[in-house]
């Protein structure tokens, strides 16, 4: 009776096993924020924050949030030293500085996977001018080979003919503010979801500011052959 106790005890807990092991490894997507507002800055970010169940991907999701923290906090620190110059260089001048200066980051998550994570701040800058300026920057990681991916890496560009051709015929200019033609060599971040591909580009780099940026949507189905991702 005894050996035969041992025996379903060992078989419940070998399924255990099995039903873990077998279990989808998720990444889990948070959002966190911060708020710094004084008389000459005005900062507010939004970002995403990956965690996973299983350790060895949440080591790799660290390894993402870390990247991403690090650029954030050298844009305040950036934001910062430009305010203290410029109050101190209109002191001199005696002029009344136009403060204050701002940061606003937000985020956009298109996949985090066990097999990719891609996503997208938004930085918007106000530094005394009339106008700020917004630029993207993109991170797109690999869990299984434990990088992060360049644009090189992700699409084929020995087939940017053919890869432009898609680009192209999926851009929406419909006031004709935009005036040059969106490629892969003037493109500014790459990001992808599992069946699109994701490619903006700045303001001021297809037309002039007020035309903003431009965010082009390709099926990935239409690259084929020349999309690298697996």
């Amino acid at each position: 009776m005894k050996r035969d106790m041992r025996s379903c005890t060992f078989i419940a807990v070998l399924l255990s096993f099995v039903f873990v092991g077998c279990q989808e490894v998720t990444v889990k997507v948070g959002e966190d924020f911060l708020s710094h507002k004084t008389n000459e800055f005005d900062i507010t970010v939004e970002y995403p924050v990956f965690t996973s169940q299983k350790v060895e991907v949440d080591q790799e999701c660290k390894v993402v949030n870390g990247r991403i923290v690090r650029l954030i906090d050298s844009l305040q620190n950036d934001l910062k030293t430009q305010v203290k110059e410029y109050v101190q260089k209109a002191q001199e001048m005696k002029e009344e500085p136009m403060l204050p200066f701002e940061l606003d980051i937000k985020d956009s998550v298109f996949m985090a996977d066990h097999h990719y994570i891609s996503v997208r701040l938004s930085v918007y800058t106000l530094t005394g001018g009339a106008n700020g300026l917004t630029e993207y920057y993109a991170f797109n990681y690999s869990l299984k080979d434990k990088k992060f991916l360049t644009s090189q890496e992700i699409l084929n560009y020995d087939k940017s003919a053919e890869i432009d051709k898609q680009i192209q015929k999926s851009f929406k200019n419909p006031d004709n503010c935009f005036t040059e033609v969106p490629t892969l060599a003037n493109v500014t971040t790459v990001n992808f979801t599992g069946s699109d591909m994701y490619f903006t580009y700045n303001p001021l780099v297809l037309g002039a500011h007020y035309c903003g940026a431009a965010e082009i949507l390709v099926p990935r189905m239409l690259l084929k052959g020349d999309l690298l991702l697996k």
